[in-house]
């Protein structure tokens, strides 16, 4: 686009076009010179990207990188040709919900849901419904579309179809979406709100009586956000499911990082989880019922050994902490009372010989069965 002389100099000059008379401000200044420089070279940075970018094909395709499929390959998968019939539409008559910048944002995931589906072994029949207004003056803009292998209709889609075979997908419907059936008509609604008009598809498909349902995404994964997706994951996640039947499958392979997913666990895991917890339990059980009956331990000793043992810990301090120990885990309940009256002559006999020397060692002995304990 060339630009006169006498319009940039007018411009350059703070002539305002829209109201004559008015003097231009700084920055309305600044944005048409930036404007100006931008159309100058415009033309030509479309060029040098598009040399660049057939360079760079060239290189990989010497190197013997995968690039995709050729665009002469592609134009054999078409929609006509596919094995699939599952239809699939995307509402486009809701521009009055949306700013300029959102339509911006609905008209790139229409073309990465066409790349997508172009790209596909068995491509879905795809429709834009509702074609009129802002996002139909943008893709115009954009121009290519008129070349896609799409069913472009300008009338809505209750009219394009039957009522009963649609089916509006909407994240806040309370239905669940099991399967996917070439009987049925599944819409997609074309908006980019940023959250601002929150259940809108939904009500407007009630307030039409159409069917509605959400993805099973409750089923397979844990979100920490809402389950609100853009038009093309949702386009891919249908495309990936009439590849491999699979929903999960689908939902990792086309689910987005940012929305920090993870899968559920199985009943599985529950399942192990109570047998650990039914064996502590089991566990626990064989170790009252030890107790309740006052069943002797395995390491038990004999009174004879547990005399001499006593004898010898009254040297040092060290060896009757030894023989504490034996007294209590290794004598068992069973034994207690014979273990008791053994300690009880030895540390009076000591007491006669030499008294004040070893009555504390006695008592430490004699006070080292816990308290409340089953004799």
């Amino acid at each position: 686009m060339e630009i006169t002389e006498t319009e940039s100099h007018s411009k350059l000059e703070g002539v305002n076009e829209g109201s004559p008379g008015i003097p231009m401000s700084k920055n309305q200044l600044k944005k048409m010179k930036k404007k100006e420089k931008w159309l100058a070279i415009k033309q030509e940075k479309r060029q040098n990207a598009k040399l660049k970018r057939k360079q760079r094909l060239a290189e990989m395709r010497e190197n013997g990188v995968d690039i995709g499929p050729t665009r002469k390959s592609l134009k054999l998968k078409t929609m006509k040709n596919s094995a699939c019939k599952l239809r699939v539409v995307i509402d486009l008559s809701l521009d009055e919900y949306m700013a300029e910048k959102d339509i911006n944002s609905l008209t790139c995931q229409l073309q990465h849901s066409y790349a997508a589906n172009r790209r596909a072994e068995n491509p879905l029949q795809l429709y834009f419904c509702g074609m009129s207004g802002k996002t139909k003056e943008r893709l115009d803009r954009i121009g290519d579309y008129k070349g896609w292998d799409i069913y472009p209709e300008n009338q809505p889609y209750e009219k394009v179809f039957p009522i009963e075979s649609l089916v509006y997908l909407s994240s806040e419907s309370s239905n669940v979406l099991t399967s996917l059936s070439e009987d049925k008509v599944y819409v997609i609604g074309g908006l980019v709100d940023h959250n601002q008009h929150k259940g809108l598809c939904h009500t407007l498909a009630e307030g039409k009586g159409i069917a509605h349902a959400q993805l099973p995404i409750s089923d397979y994964l844990d979100m920490k956000t809402r389950k609100v997706l853009t038009v093309n994951q949702v386009f891919s996640i249908l495309l990936r499911y009439t590849e491999t039947k699979d929903w999960k499958k689908a939902f990792l392979a086309e689910m987005p990082q940012r929305k920090n997913v993870n899968l559920k666990e199985m009943s599985s895991s529950h399942c192990s989880t109570s047998t650990e917890a039914d064996k502590c339990d089991s566990s626990k059980y064989q170790v009252s019922k030890s107790t309740e009956y006052n069943e002797p331990l395995s390491g038990a000793v004999s009174s004879e050994k547990l005399a001499s043992a006593l004898k010898y810990a009254q040297k040092t301090s060290e060896d009757c902490n030894e023989v504490k120990q034996v007294s209590t885990v290794e004598a068992g309940s069973k034994n207690y009372e014979q273990v008791d009256s053994i300690i009880r002559d030895q540390a009076n006999q000591k007491d006669c010989d030499d008294p004040g020397n070893n009555s504390e060692i006695s008592d430490e002995i004699s006070g080292s069965t816990p308290k409340g304990e089953n004799r």
